[in-house]
């Protein structure tokens, strides 16, 4: 490997040697002596390289190895075969000859008799096949990691090697491979564990991972860069709010907004389904100064499905403006807007002046209706109800958002341990403060079969 391994690095646009980084060394030793070895590990640390450099030395010079690649997914697995084929590709003539066949998921070399296979993870991957060696490529995330091992494991019995390589998946504390990986700590496995954090990488300090982490969520920092075994293992002291199996679900709602007059006059407008005759509608918006924090409101109908938004850096005015021509758009929708701050406060005027219809009272602090003001400001009992009330319409799939960056922001929104729910360092929360009060605005529709009850909007004295 030393004088005839070469490796593509796709950072630097190059073909670069490989080097004898000392984990890279001590992992060598081990797949020379041990036939089970399970390895916890952070990212990027050249270890899938240094798997598929061994596989290609295992075909080349010894007879009828078989060598099983194991992946999350088919196209995962073919990227394991293309290291092992550039490899291959880079070895002096000498110690080359020909592949047959040579494709994608499967290499062949007669000359020795060996073969390379890709193999997704999939629920029959591995049964009823033998190898020489079995290499499962971030197996925490395998889906049928367990009966993969079944299906391995009497070729494992037979002679054959099994490496397990993977980051760890934080949000799932007792996965197959956390618990290989514990079984072999503990001594009550025939696996040799072995864990390798951030730092093994030359060149790696503390200010090389406080660098990257600014451009990263707290969540995928500790959870890609983990310092310890321990830490590694354990589940995630920052977590995302939102549920992520519920998250996915609800990205496939995501669409292209359509063209409209009022979105063209609005540039920061953009419709997903324009107002149907009759039908009721809820608006709220988070203004903003338009200096800082972008504005987002949000338009949904009685079913909590997305209609239409508004985002960007527009001053209060302007933020006005574009609530009062939504409102009148959508049949003089039920609306209500966040007054909290000067923004809030000129908002609450320019919508007085331009009296517009339907607009949600004020909150007292138990959360009733004070039909003296309009604007809801903002307290902790206010943002409590709201957020939590988001979170259960999201994670029972109550809400169906159309808008893809309006997602974006909810992956972002994150609770640290022993904290608030919050936004990301450099992060926004717009959309989530106007979508988690449209959704409570709910509670204040009036409940009635005509028209929506007219409030009387309140003008500040001056």
């Amino acid at each position: 490997m030393n004088n005839h391994v070469y490796l593509q690095d796709r950072a630097l646009e190059k073909t670069v040697r490989w080097e004898s980084w000392s984990h890279l060394v001590n992992l060598v030793n081990l797949f020379l002596t041990h036939k089970l070895i399970i390895i916890l590990k952070a990212r990027q640390l050249g270890i899938s390289w240094l798997v598929c450099a061994y596989a290609v030395w295992k075909v080349r010079f010894f007879e009828n190895a078989k060598v099983l690649l194991l992946s999350l997914g088919e196209e995962e697995a073919f990227d394991l075969v293309s290291k092992c084929r550039f490899i291959d590709d880079n070895l002096p003539d000498y110690l080359t000859s020909k592949r047959d066949p040579d494709q994608r998921g499967f290499i062949g070399f007669p000359d020795t008799g060996g073969e390379i296979k890709a193999l997704p993870s999939t629920e029959k991957a591995g049964r009823s096949t033998d190898a020489t060696l079995v290499v499962c490529d971030e197996w925490e995330f395998h889906p049928y990691a367990e009966q993969n091992f079944a299906a391995l494991k009497p070729t494992v019995d037979a002679g054959g090697q099994f490496i397990a390589l993977s980051t760890a998946d934080k949000t799932k504390l007792n996965t197959f491979f956390k618990q290989k990986y514990r079984e072999a700590m503990s001594g009550f496995s025939n696996f040799i564990h072995i864990f390798l954090s951030w730092k093994e990488r030359p060149g790696r300090t503390d200010a090389w991972l406080e660098k990257i982490a600014k451009d990263m969520p707290p969540y995928q920092v500790e959870q890609e860069y983990p310092s310890s075994e321990k830490e590694a293992l354990s589940t995630l002291k920052t977590r995302k709010f939102f549920d992520e199996q519920s998250m996915s679900y609800l990205r496939l709602n995501a669409r292209e907004p359509i063209t409209t007059d009022i979105s063209d006059k609005y540039p920061s407008i953009r419709i997903y389904k324009p107002p149907v005759t009759g039908k009721k509608y809820l608006i709220f918006t988070d203004p903003s100064d338009g200096k800082e924090d972008p504005h987002a409101l949000i338009v949904i109908d009685t079913l909590n499905e997305q209609q239409a938004e508004s985002h960007g850096m527009v001053p209060a005015d302007r933020c006005a403006e574009i609530h009062d021509a939504l409102v009148k758009y959508y049949n003089n929708a039920f609306n209500g807007f966040e007054s909290t701050g000067g923004a809030g406060l000129v908002m609450q005027e320019k919508l007085s002046e331009m009296c517009t219809p339907n607009v949600c009272p004020s909150l007292d602090n138990n959360l009733k209706l004070n039909p003296k003001k309009t604007g809801w400001w903002t307290t902790k009992t206010l943002w409590n109800k709201a957020i939590w009330n988001l979170e259960e319409s999201i994670r029972l799939l109550q809400f169906t958002p159309h808008s893809k960056d309006m997602m974006d922001e909810f992956d972002q929104f994150i609770v640290p341990e022993g904290q608030d729910p919050q936004k990301t360092r450099g992060g926004h929360d717009d959309y989530i403060d106007s979508v988690s009060r449209v959704l409570l605005l709910k509670n204040y529709l009036p409940a009635e079969t005509g028209e929506v009850k007219s409030y009387r909007p309140y003008v500040r004295s001056r």
